[in-house]
């Protein structure tokens, strides 16, 4: 006889094929009966779902409830928390894991206590860095489903998940049939024999336990009422003993089980779960826009929010949060994978568009209040650098300016990379001490200006230009197809992209376009059987050439199929547009390329394939705080073990790399999440369009259609916006260099993706920034400095992140991690003046760490002083 811990529960997808308003009264409701059977029967008690923003939405709805739910809450009857939105763990950034279990956190406490677990039902498998995460966030376990293959990763269900390095080490609770293993709780004997035994059966197979958990509850499943005599009704029923319990007491028990096995890795594998392995390309307007946020946070705003408290611009943390919120509610698992409707992916876009929005206003008035306590001139531009360390190099300044005949004195090598020309305009009002004119508004120029500087560390410089006699150098087109620099050399000819290295290597069709049929879904790529892949081909090449970058411009129109049906007869075409810039930089080791796609056809998957030349059987990518080795393959036998090919499609956080004893190539993205090595090939997924949000028998993945469409009484939900007609842009980089090397490759991918922040007070045009010509001058002068340094920090520190103490004004924060395979030890003393800081969690919880590590493949949270 087993022990089965049965735990009451709702999975609460927020927004799906339903949008977050139709799922809002599904919880008014819902969430009543709840409270109410929960008052009616002390002994019962439920788990609402892990995820905090549900019940955020329904508290505004019943602000009167609140007593009644902090006091189920602390009698043990009701358990919230711990994340703000149940996140996605491949697609969503390490950082961004980790803000939503800190912000979740943050706003349980409101309630009182939260469920210290992480609690993830549904999530479409696991980085090999969660128990990482997790151990960040304070937690020392897990519970979850999908992407297991026990037999393989592990013999049983309860183990222990260490991260890539040796310091995290958490509890794994796997529900092997998912969440709703124990769904209804019928006290019939059809549920008992048929359902709710067998899978005890199941279970305890695997784990070779007394105990097992038994999940009870399904997607938006109302409280089992009267739950202890229907317990008791079952235990006379069933083979085994059926106990009330919660997600906690059975942790519990798992600490106590002698011998756990021990895994580390990914969980990845679809075998009693789909994991979707080729949904890293939904919707991908979605991942690009999340990705854009991310970095925007994490690189703009959270640095620049620091140095705005340092400077006495009172600027709140709950902003910052209800930013990061506006984001987190698009990075759920369904959300973010894009598996979602039309009307949701709107939703979800929009949320976006709002915390865009948030951010550039907070940005805004940090810069101009900088600016305007400095009485800058016109001529004068802030340049800052969020960076934690000194900075020397180049950083490109937007100018505002009548003519281009300027330069900078103290930066002779200023070149315009980018200029628009504003033309004058007539009849405009000005309001002046004696009334209103009409005057004509002189034309003016807005220069994208590269220049070389050296910066304090997480702080600004004053820089000035003077007018000239002659322009400011800037690129110069021409009618050419060879571009090169220091490094490479890159030529357009007989319709292939070739490059060319200082060290003799050389890439015929080093970067192309390549579409296929899509005959999926919005969880999965499917192949067309009979389909042929068809290459785009650029028509035209011109350069734009300067002394400090050179550009190959290369543009073109091809006609492909229009829709599927078109694929096998060519019976309809439509278009695409690509504009693809490789540009070159002087003293860059990388290869940029801005790619925009105007797509105009349908139900097709667009890839952009690097031809690498890099013989290997092996890739690396990134993940949070380190680097996974995968084979690419596929079992050959794969429909007797899986639910779904487990295809070598794979996810990355942002840069992945092939490389052998002597070379590698590393391609480094903002967004697009989906490779897969063919060889010395790397195809990057950048599109792939579909009108289904759910198909039955695909072929990487045969029977029901996910998404319930093929379910009793559902029916299919086309999906017109999930085509994606319309212009995309990608940002991608590439570096062709010697064997791979960890910490040079993470350095190299945030130097690509640091931010160029600057703010000119100019009076051509208040509206490049937004809220420039409404931020109200604050009539106190703080006497700030014209140059600013917070701090310094040695270059082989790698920065994750540095953000304003969500608990404490006066502090700030600084994430620095290792994405090596050796422990790194800190100097404190040249980090604080005498070493004046506080080693802590991401839940800024002071832990030890006497001798100031950073383990392998993990990071340290420090709090530090404003």
């Amino acid at each position: 006889m087993v022990k089965a811990h049965i735990v009451n529960h709702t999975h609460w997808d927020r927004e799906w094929y339903f949008t977050s308003a139709d799922a809002l009264v599904l919880s008014e409701q819902l969430f009543t009966e709840v409270i109410e059977e929960l008052q009616a029967h002390p002994e019962a008690n439920f788990v609402l779902d892990g995820q905090l923003s549900i019940l955020d939405d329904y508290v505004a709805l019943y602000p009167e409830k609140m007593d009644d739910i902090k006091k189920l809450i602390a009698d043990k009857q009701l358990f919230i928390g711990p994340w703000f939105t149940q996140t996605d763990a491949f697609f969503a950034h390490g950082e961004s894991i980790l803000r939503n279990a800190m912000i979740g956190i943050f706003d349980s406490k409101k309630y009182g206590d939260y469920m210290e677990i992480g609690y993830l039902p549904d999530t479409f498998g696991f980085n090999a860095q969660m128990p990482t995460l997790l151990s960040q966030a304070g937690f020392d376990n897990i519970i979850f489903w999908r992407g297991i293959h026990l037999g393989e990763h592990v013999q049983s269900t309860y183990f222990k998940w260490s991260g890539l390095g040796d310091a995290a080490q958490i509890y794994a609770i796997n529900m092997p049939q998912g969440y709703g293993t124990g769904m209804l709780l019928e006290p019939t004997t059809a549920y008992v024999d048929g359902r709710l035994d067998p899978a005890i059966d199941f279970i305890a197979k695997y784990s070779a336990t007394q105990e097992v958990l038994i999940p009870s509850g399904n997607d938006q499943l109302n409280i089992i009422t009267n739950f202890a005599e229907k317990l008791a009704e079952i235990n006379k029923m069933g083979r085994h003993s059926y106990e009330l319990s919660t997600y906690q007491d059975f942790i519990a028990y798992a600490k106590t089980l002698p011998d756990l096995e021990e895994y580390r890795g990914e969980f990845r594998s679809p075998v009693l779960a789909r994991v979707h392995k080729t949904i890293g390309s939904s919707r991908m307007n979605i991942k690009l826009k999340s990705a854009e946020l991310e970095q925007k946070l994490l690189t703009r705003i959270e640095p620049l929010l620091v140095i705005a408290k340092a400077s006495g611009i009172p600027i709140s943390e709950r902003l910052l949060m209800h930013t990061w919120k506006k984001l987190l509610e698009g990075q759920a698992h369904d959300s973010l994978a894009g598996c979602v409707s039309d009307p949701v992916a709107e939703d979800i876009m929009h949320r976006m568009k709002e915390a865009d929005e948030l951010c550039d206003s907070i940005e805004n008035t940090i810069v101009k209040k900088i600016a305007d306590d400095l009485q800058l001139e016109a001529n004068e531009i802030l340049v800052f650098n969020t960076e934690l360390a000194a900075f020397d190099g180049y950083k490109e300044i937007q100018v505002v300016t009548k003519n281009k005949q300027i330069h900078f004195p103290d930066y002779p090598d200023a070149t315009i990379i980018k200029e628009r020309y504003i033309e004058p305009r007539e009849n405009v009002l000005e309001e002046t001490p004696a009334g209103n004119r009409f005057i004509e508004e002189p034309g003016y120029y807005v220069l994208q200006v590269r220049v070389r500087i050296q910066l304090p560390g997480l702080g600004y410089r004053v820089i000035a230009f003077e007018s000239c006699d002659v322009e400011l150098e800037s690129t110069v087109a021409a009618d050419e197809t060879v571009i090169q620099n220091e490094s490479y050399t890159i030529c357009f000819e007989n319709g292939q992209i070739r490059l060319e290295t200082t060290k003799g290597a050389r890439k015929t069709a080093f970067i192309e376009l390549e579409d296929t049929a899509n005959a999926g879904d919005t969880y999965d790529y499917s192949p067309l059987d009979g389909d042929v892949t068809r290459y785009f081909q650029f028509e035209k090449a011109t350069t734009e050439k300067s002394s400090q970058v050179e550009r190959l411009i290369l543009t073109g129109t091809n006609r492909f199929p229009l829709d599927l049906e078109d694929r096998l007869t060519n019976a309809k075409q439509g278009e695409i547009f690509a504009k693809m810039v490789l540009e070159l930089r002087n003293r860059s080791e990388l290869v940029t390329c801005d790619l925009e796609v105007d797509n105009q056809i349908r139900s097709h998957r667009l890839r952009l394939k690097v031809n690498t030349d890099v013989e290997t059987t092996s890739n690396i990518a990134s993940l949070p705080f380190g680097f996974i080795e995968r084979k690419p393959g596929v079992p050959a036998n794969w429909q007797e073990i899986y639910s779904e090919m487990p295809i070598d499609v794979e996810p990355f956080e942002q840069s992945v790399t092939l490389t052998n004893d002597t070379e590698s190539c590393t391609v480094f993205t903002c967004g697009i999440k989906e490779y897969q090595q063919f060889g010395s090939n790397i195809a990057l997924t950048l599109l792939a369009t579909t009108d289904q949000l759910g198909k039955p028998d695909l072929a990487y993945r045969p029977g029901r259609a996910s998404g319930d469409t093929t379910k009793k009484g559902h029916v299919l939900i086309p999906t017109e916006g999930a085509q994606l007609i319309g212009t995309h842009h990608f940002f991608l980089a590439i570096h062709l260099g010697d064997s791979f090397d960890e910490r040079e490759t993470a350095s190299r991918s945030r130097e690509w993706s640091q931010a160029n922040v600057s703010y000119q007070r100019q009076p051509y045009n208040h509206f490049l920034h937004r809220l420039d010509n409404k931020i109200q001058k604050t009539e106190r002068n703080r006497g700030l400095q014209r140059t600013l340094e917070l701090i310094n920090l040695p270059k082989e520190y790698l920065v994750s992140a540095c953000y304003p103490s969500y608990y404490d004004a006066t502090k700030y924060m600084i994430r620095l991690e290792n994405p090596t395979n050796t422990p790194q030890k800190l100097d404190l003393s040249r980090i604080a003046e005498n070493g004046r800081l506080e080693i802590v969690n991401a839940l800024e919880e002071v832990i030890q760490n006497s001798d100031a590590i950073i383990s392998a493949y993990d990071a340290v949270t420090l709090r530090l002083d404003m």
